[in-house]
């Protein structure tokens, strides 16, 4: 149980770390968040404050969510129904690619 609970922290600890390099987030903040925040500054403070709480509740509460639909999912992932639903939207996929390359390929034969 002791390994479990040392697993755990090390676990969160990397995903901070990982959180903390990401360079999407840099990116966010530059185009998108910090004009944002920027422009709500310009109407009032309370904007921004709004912003940056309902931007970390739902950032923070989706991450755990998809997380605990992870962890709830294991079995379903590990069953014999997941791999016939993987296969034949395998085969879906295929399908729409052909569509695609033939439809592609007449409008190529038009021009």
């Amino acid at each position: 149980m002791l390994e479990a609970k040392v697993m755990k922290k090390e676990a969160l600890r990397r995903a901070v770390l990982t959180n903390f390099l990401n360079p999407h987030v840099c990116v966010f903040w530059i185009s998108v968040g910090g004009p944002i925040i920027l422009r709500g500054l310009m109407v009032h403070v309370s904007v921004s404050v709004l912003f940056l709480f309902g931007f970390f509740v739902l950032v923070v509460s989706s991450k755990a969510g998809i997380a605990y639909a992870v962890d709830r999912s294991k079995a379903f992932v590990q069953s014999d129904y997941y791999s016939y639903i993987v296969r034949a939207l395998g085969i879906v996929l295929i399908l729409f690619a052909l569509i695609l390359l033939i439809e592609g390929l007449s409008i190529l034969s038009s021009v």
